[in-house]
């Protein structure tokens, strides 16, 4: 039983260190199409290229350890007694080493979901209770210029009294208008499943990989508004929106999308 789950974890642990350097390599490669398509299809399968190592290599590992698969990939040949064919670390000490590093990986992953949730609902309890529901949205009490979504599987928006008092009706609808694109996309979700998916790599290479995949995201979102407000109004309202954070700095949970915090520049050369 150590041998099969210790060679199950080495060979999915191996395959996903593996295809993910591959895919950082290819990359650089692939990045100038993906950035070059809608940001709607581009964020979808910006985020399908970081998810394939993983599913690949722990769907592949499945697949070799299916009893099914020895059919498939061994040619019938034994007359007597024959053992199974699933690939099986001799060794009991690498054996170990394996279920290991298997249950680091798996416990990394978990702490860092769990965790990430945790802290997502206290801010959702400390928001609401702060805020103030306007149909659609929270009002906070702030005079920082805040405007975010919050939540993976019901996410929220919140914005700050000070946003309203500076933006114009017309601005505060695009804004509104772009976070509900958040919402329905649930963006959270994906940004989060991106990390995960990306805790193998290193650090700079995986914050590269999850800036690109935000700006494209953010994107989607400018480009949903512009559909029916028009693309210089919102970039004048990511533009104002901006400026306002410059004058009034403030911070925003990390656990949160909010609307002129990620790379307006590129973001308004794309509208």
């Amino acid at each position: 039983m150590i041998n099969a789950i210790g060679t199950f974890s080495s060979i999915w642990l191996a395959l996903w260190l593996a295809l993910s350097v591959l895919f950082v390599l290819v990359y650089p490669l692939v990045r100038p199409l993906l950035l070059s398509l809608h940001p709607r299809h581009g964020s979808a399968l910006l985020l399908a290229w970081w998810v394939l190592p993983l599913a690949a290599s722990l769907s592949s590992t499945l697949f070799l350890f299916m009893p099914s698969a020895e059919n498939l990939l061994v040619d019938a040949h034994c007359h007597d007694d024959c053992a199974s064919h699933v690939p099986l670390i001799g060794s009991a000490a690498l054996a170990w080493f394996g279920v290991a590093i298997g249950s680091l990986a798996v416990a990394a992953l978990l702490v860092r979901f769990v965790t990430t949730l945790r802290k997502s609902r206290q801010l959702h309890m400390q928001f609401d209770f702060l805020g103030k529901r306007r149909g659609a949205w929270f009002e906070m009490e702030s005079e920082c210029p805040l405007v975010f979504t919050l939540g993976w599987w019901q996410p929220r928006i919140y914005v700050s009294t000070g946003l309203r008092a500076a933006c114009s009706p017309e601005d505060m609808e695009i804004i509104l208008h772009h976070e509900r694109a958040h919402q329905e996309r649930r963006d959270n979700l994906r940004l989060l499943v991106a990390r995960l998916c990306c805790a193998i790599l290193p650090g700079p290479l995986a914050r590269r990989v999850l800036a690109d995949l935000q700006v494209v995201t953010e994107e989607a979102c400018d480009f949903r508004a512009a559909e029916r407000f028009g693309a210089v109004s919102v970039a004048q309202t990511l533009l104002k929106v901006k400026r306002l954070l410059m004058m009034h700095p403030s911070a925003v949970p990390q656990e949160a999308i909010a609307f002129a915090e990620c790379d307006v520049e590129i973001r308004i050369k794309a509208l």
